[in-house]
């Protein structure tokens, strides 16, 4: 089964939660394909939050005490750190208390992971939803530059042969390559990537970056809020977690044939006859080849 992420948006900021199984419909390459399954904000639900904080203290306190404040006891959240490498801070939970102390762990250290782990944490996160019947959502919290990262992107290998090398015109060209073939990667994968980006920075490099965590995130059928100041962190977080908590997830068979690449459209209908047209979802999936 497929399971696609759906968020209907009413008004700017303001989601609708009340759909029903009959309120949507799922067409694959335009064929309409019968829901198998569907979950809603009431159904069980787990986030997995992986921090990437290389940067500054202060801001990953701001981010982290906030969200210690919005944890409620009906959804599991689980933490990771994805700096040199991925690893396990709590096991998914709803034990307030747990969380609690592991998110009074997080540190800022190391060299920045979030584009070197998203593929891993989509992979878990894939494999959880796939095998129980809860929604799955992964939020990063980050606060790294390009320049955080083990790789270096900010000396483009340059051909001395070949004048024309656009590397000598364009110096984030090794950035937007990388962000292009992680979001082709990523397109196999079905669960909303949500991300909050702690620290707005303006230089051409990390512009890139920046536009290109929008990117992922949005094609992924997720979302993300770049802060410009502090205050901004909050209000940010909270946008991000009630677009995570309104995401519906609508089972469809996977259909058969060879085809790589499958085209998806949703449509949605309220109750009273009104369609929406704010919606957010995968419109492409990759198909894994064997």
């Amino acid at each position: 089964i497929l399971k696609i992420p759906v968020r209907v948006e009413q008004e700017p900021g303001s989601f609708w939660t009340d759909g029903r199984r009959e309120n949507f419909k799922v067409l694959i390459d335009d064929k309409d394909s019968p829901l198998r399954s569907f979950h809603g904000p009431a159904n069980p639900t787990i986030f997995l939050v992986v921090f990437d904080t290389v940067a500054d203290i202060t801001r990953v306190e701001i981010a982290r005490n906030s969200l210690a404040e919005k944890i409620k006891p009906n959804y599991w959240v689980g933490l990771m750190k994805s700096q040199d490498g991925l690893s396990v801070m709590q096991e998914p939970t709803s034990d307030k208390v747990a969380l609690d102390v592991s998110l009074a762990q997080v540190k800022v250290a190391g060299r920045a992971g979030l584009l070197d782990t998203l593929e891993q944490v989509s992979s878990i996160a894939q494999g959880m939803m796939q095998k129980s019947g809860v929604r799955v959502c992964i939020l990063y919290i980050s606060d790294s530059g390009i320049a955080s990262y083990r790789a270096d992107y900010l000396n483009p290998v340059i051909n001395s042969s070949d004048s024309g090398d656009l590397s000598r015109r364009f110096s984030d060209r090794a950035v937007s390559e990388r962000i292009s073939r992680l979001s082709d990667s990523l397109s196999r994968f079905t669960v909303p990537i949500f991300i909050l980006h702690l620290e707005y920075r303006a230089d051409t490099l990390n512009l890139a970056y920046q536009s290109g965590l929008e990117r992922i995130s949005t094609r992924s059928g997720g979302n993300a809020v770049i802060c410009r100041t502090n205050d901004e962190i909050k209000p940010g977080l909270d946008i991000l977690l009630e677009m995570m908590k309104s995401t519906y997830f609508m089972g469809v068979d996977l259909p058969g044939g060879k085809k790589p690449v499958l085209k998806i459209r949703v449509e949605v209908t309220g109750p009273d006859g009104t369609s929406f047209d704010r919606l957010a979802f995968i419109n492409q999936i990759t198909l894994k080849k064997k």
